[in-house]
């Protein structure tokens, strides 16, 4: 499969779950994706969640990673790093499932695109909270225009929070 095809998104359907739960137990993804069958559960409950949208990620129509974007209104009393964040923030959590598509620049590529999809609607910043030892996502989100706004302990551990803005 080309890597310079076009990125898309679909929206998840159940019939993407087993899919999911295949790519979870990958391990470059399990290592920052821990219990996959809760993160598959997780994934059902938001296909009709209105405050996420969880979407399959495509190259030239073809499934290669998993991507959902957060309204992250609700989260602001749970999670005091983002008590700061302005209103209509969103999250992007990602991950590329075929180990073969890893380090080809496609995370910086699917980030960027739904960064830009979500800043060209309602959103006013978009961030992303990798853990401080993933060096490869914190260099994709660099690439892809996110800055770094601090590292912070969050309820899932420690995160460092990076921010897109229009």
């Amino acid at each position: 499969m080309p890597h310079d095809g076009t990125i898309g998104f679909r929206p998840l359907r159940e019939g993407d779950l087993e899919l999911m739960a295949r790519w979870l137990r990958m391990p470059h993804v399990a290592m920052w994706w821990q219990r996959a069958e809760r993160q598959v559960e997780q994934m059902r409950s938001h296909i009709d969640d209105p405050t996420v949208s969880p979407f399959v990620v495509l190259l030239d129509d073809v499934p290669f990673g998993y991507i959902q974007l957060c309204d992250l209104e609700g989260e602001r009393e749970n999670e005091p790093a983002l008590a700061d964040q302005p209103a209509g923030t969103f999250g992007i959590d990602q991950f590329i499932g075929p180990a073969g598509m890893i380090g080809k620049g496609l995370g910086t590529r699917l980030v960027s695109a739904m960064a830009e999809r979500a800043l060209n609607k309602d959103a006013k910043r978009v961030l992303v909270d990798p853990h401080p030892d993933n060096a490869a996502a914190i260099r994709a989100y660099e690439k892809a225009g996110f800055v770094r706004l601090g590292t912070f302990s969050m309820t899932s551990g420690p995160a460092l929070l990076m921010a897109r803005d229009p």
